[in-house]
């Protein structure tokens, strides 16, 4: 696009030719000579100056823009895995409630609601929608979900940043997560051990601090 920019030398150039055509001279004793102007408007314009020269946008290059890679933190925690059910892991679905003593010679996953005792001979898994409400005895408990009670474990106790915990637990290794909250009373020795409590604080209080 060409910008052209009209002198007061020019308007007033093609109205003295219209005057002498009307008054009856020969245009051709008076030659009209057009003044050449630039094709850039910013070279003779002082406001236009400033702006940049169209025809050099257009002919620049056009170079695709590379997208900018962030790396990820490199501290950044790992989630922890949720447990994997095989032909052994009895399930309790998220639509299911439970009320009363259940036993497995596997695994157990729980994802909906329980109220009673849970023991399993590997490991028990509360998914983050369970309510569980129970006592539970097993060779490692993970927690996603809440879970009021008691818990013993043969090896592992362990709560996932979604997990609740309220309660007394016994096991030899518990592991909480940032995020996770746990209220209870713990005793990290197996079930069954010389060296564990035979009560929990609340118990000893109840019996008058024996």
């Amino acid at each position: 696009m060409v910008f052209r920019k009209d002198s007061k030398v020019d308007a007033f150039q093609r109205q003295i030719s219209a005057l002498r055509q009307q008054l009856g001279g020969d245009p051709g004793d008076y030659p009209y000579e057009p003044v050449e102007r630039p094709r850039s408007p910013t070279s003779d314009d002082p406001y236009l100056k400033d702006l940049p020269d169209l025809d050099l946008i257009r002919s620049a290059p056009v170079t695709p823009r590379e997208l900018e890679v962030v790396p990820e933190p490199a501290h950044r925690p790992a989630s922890p895995a949720v447990p994997a059910a095989d032909a052994l892991t009895s399930v309790i679905a998220h639509t299911t409630t439970w009320k009363g003593n259940l036993e497995s010679s596997g695994s157990l996953h729980v994802h909906g609601h329980v109220e009673g005792s849970l023991t399993a001979r590997d490991d028990v898994y509360i998914a983050e929608e369970a309510e569980i409400d129970a006592a539970i005895t097993a060779t490692n408990v993970t927690i996603a979900g809440q879970v009021r009670g008691s818990i013993r474990c043969m090896s592992r106790f362990e709560v996932l940043p979604r997990g609740r915990f309220s309660g007394d637990v016994q096991a030899p290794v518990i592991v909480v997560h940032d995020g996770a909250v746990l209220a209870a009373d713990v005793s990290m020795a197996q079930p069954g051990d010389s060296r564990a409590p035979l009560h929990t604080p609340a118990e000893r209080l109840a019996r008058g601090g024996d």
